[in-house]
């Protein structure tokens, strides 16, 4: 006895023979490569229907990896020094311990919110079939400050996270610039 492995998405030979004859689902045989005319219309149109909430959920995410990588340099450290003043206030002057928390607990929750974030860019590449690059895609990555220019003809691009990070950080240096220059007044004894 010859025992043939198909995979079940891929239709047996019957099938495949029957379906000109009984194109109608209404017969039993459902094909979906044989529907013409309005039928097909219909299918095209539903199933651009069906990928608007997937294009919505993939715009949130994009909204949300955008939010959370600004957050990232702006709201985790001053959250984190938010939590030290109300720790503070009960004490009176900060301590050591209050001190070393900060100083310790700034880096690692910014450390915690990046983490959240490639795990955001990955349920987004899942959902738009993206291919991730770098941290996002779980294999090591060689800086491009560190490769040779030989290496650089097989670059991939980068991901919309990196892009957003890169953003983010030029953006809180010129915020930081501009509250330095015009916000910050001299801390020089007049």
């Amino acid at each position: 006895m010859v025992r043939t492995t198909r995979s079940p998405r891929q239709p047996s030979g019957v099938i495949l023979m029957a379906a000109p004859a009984f194109p109608h689902t209404a017969r039993g045989v459902a094909y979906p490569g044989l529907t013409t005319g309005r039928r097909a219309t219909r299918a095209k149109a539903a199933a651009e229907l069906r990928k608007i909430p997937r294009k919505a959920a993939a715009a949130g995410l994009l909204a949300t990896m955008a939010a959370g990588s600004i957050a990232l340099w702006t709201l985790v450290p001053a959250g984190m020094l938010w939590l030290a003043s109300q720790l503070t206030a009960s004490a009176g002057a900060p301590s050591a311990g209050i001190v070393l928390a900060i100083a310790l607990g700034i880096p690692t929750a910014m450390v915690l919110s990046a983490r959240a974030l490639v795990l955001v860019e990955r349920v987004y590449a899942r959902m738009t079939g993206a291919r991730l690059t770098g941290a996002g895609a779980g294999t090591p990555v060689v800086p491009g400050w560190r490769r040779s220019l030989s290496d650089s003809s097989g670059l991939a691009p980068a991901s919309a996270l990196e892009k957003m990070m890169a953003a983010s950080v030029v953006l809180a240096v010129i915020a930081l610039a501009a509250w330095f220059f015009a916000f910050a007044g001299s801390s020089l004894p007049t």
